[in-house]
């Protein structure tokens, strides 16, 4: 540890033993290895790993024009159902990671239940191809020790070459305190708004037979260290499953800017933004994470558009997060798979809860709405559920052309002295590397 001078004076021994003892306080709430990785369902283990047979999943009735796919799932989006999910997720009181995982009523556990079953109930509405799973992994997080992200497989046509696109949001929340299980932790905007976008696609795109294999996931421990998605991307590490992309939804609903907001931030109190959308990645331009996002973009472009009545702006982020803030798609990339995020334009609060923070995120006011008329109904939400749908199309319109395009490159490129490359082939092409040059 080092100690440094500030404006408010030295660091004296007492201080010292202060931060010495706050450090194992908040270190005890967690163990930092996690074992016992598990997909719960066989079947949705083994499709991940590609070990299925795709004619038992093919759809009867298959629609293999890719403009009628991407036009019915934009035309598919309802924000009625997303605002169903959203109000549903605010009854289980507190979706802390450490919260009840017994009751049926609150809690993270009646919150993944509830999650699991509706994976169910669009799986029977789609020939039962949908194939719903717990990922469970055990991890002492807010003094739990067993834990459950909810996945929802979509099995791909081609297993030889199987590749698997995960889209993905956390279920968790949190209030100021991040393992406070007592609060009204209702995580509106952060993040059932993320979860609400990622059950949506799933409902709609397990109609649609795709060349790869899709995961939904739902996962949990974000709030206190992005556990949940590190377990899982561990997984797919050791198992070597081949992802394509990972799409992290997070704080995707909101459209109020609050007094403070995580930079690069938004302009200033109750600007409302509902036509922007941030895509953020590692890495400089020619990072496969910037590229990600530029396909995004450039898929919105080229497909969506067209399609829409409100055109939206896409905005790539230099940086892989905002300052000091970090999302799901962060322990993917650590693992060299290729990942982003998408986050609203505007965000209620850089979640710091220090003196005087009085915005919403990472609070119990990360509720739902306010009653203006006091006729003791919600008539103002914090969530714009059209904005919501939009950022849902732009999420399944990429996926979409993702998940029937080619395979995604086995080389690398990186630049040499003066004009040119250096393409690094995997050993399996019995060539190690070419180098293009070009004259001045």
């Amino acid at each position: 540890m080092i100690l440094r001078q500030t404006h408010f004076g030295m660091f004296n021994v007492v201080n010292y033993k202060k931060i010495i003892l706050l450090l194992f306080i908040g270190f005890s709430n967690y163990s930092f290895s996690q074992t016992s990785l598990t997909v719960t369902n066989v079947l949705a283990d083994n499709i991940i790993k590609g070990n299925y047979d795709p004619a038992i999943f093919a759809s009867s009735n298959p629609i293999s024009d890719h403009q009628d796919i991407v036009t019915q799932i934009q035309n598919n989006i309802q924000a009625d159902s997303l605002k169903a999910y959203i109000l549903k997720m605010a009854t289980f009181h507190n979706r802390n990671t450490g919260a009840d995982t017994v009751s049926l009523i609150t809690g993270i556990g009646a919150a993944r239940k509830w999650a699991y079953s509706k994976f169910q109930s669009f799986s029977a509405m789609n020939e039962n191809r949908l194939i719903p799973s717990y990922f469970q992994f055990n991890q002492t997080i807010c003094t739990v020790t067993q834990h459950r992200n909810i996945l929802a497989v979509l099995p791909g046509s081609d297993s030889a070459n199987h590749e698997v696109i995960i889209i993905e949001g956390h279920l968790d929340s949190r209030c100021e305190t991040e393992c406070d299980i007592t609060c009204q932790a209702h995580g509106i905007e952060d993040n059932a708004s993320g979860s609400a976008l990622v059950m949506e696609l799933a409902r709609i795109m397990s109609a649609f037979t795709f060349k790869n294999t899709i995961v939904f996931m739902l996962t949990i421990g974000e709030e206190q260290g992005l556990y949940g998605s590190n377990a899982f991307a561990i997984y797919c590490q050791t198992n070597s499953i081949p992802v394509k992309a990972v799409l992290n939804n997070d704080v995707i609903g909101g459209v109020i800017c609050g007094n403070t907001s995580s930079a690069p931030s938004c302009p200033g109190l109750n600007d409302i933004d509902s036509a922007q959308v941030r895509l953020f990645s590692y890495g400089g331009f020619n990072s496969a994470h910037k590229q990600l996002s530029r396909f995004i973009k450039l898929q919105y472009k080229e497909e969506l558009i067209q399609h829409v009545t409100v055109p939206m702006l896409i905005t790539i982020m230099s940086a892989e997060d905002r300052t000091g803030r970090g999302g799901d798609h962060i322990p993917f990339r650590q693992k060299s798979f290729t990942a982003m995020r998408f986050t609203s334009a505007n965000e209620h609060g850089d979640a710091s809860n220090g003196v005087g923070y009085n915005d919403r995120q990472h609070t119990s006011e990360d509720i739902l709405g306010i009653d203006t008329n006091a006729d003791l109904e919600i008539d103002s939400f914090f969530v714009d559920f059209n904005y919501l749908s939009r950022n849902a199309a732009i999420n399944g319109t990429a996926a979409t052309v993702a998940a029937k395009g080619p395979n995604k490159p086995d080389f690398s490129m990186s630049t040499i002295v003066g004009p040119g490359l250096i393409i690094q082939l995997p050993i399996k092409h019995n060539i190690t590397h070419i180098a293009l040059g070009f004259a001045p």
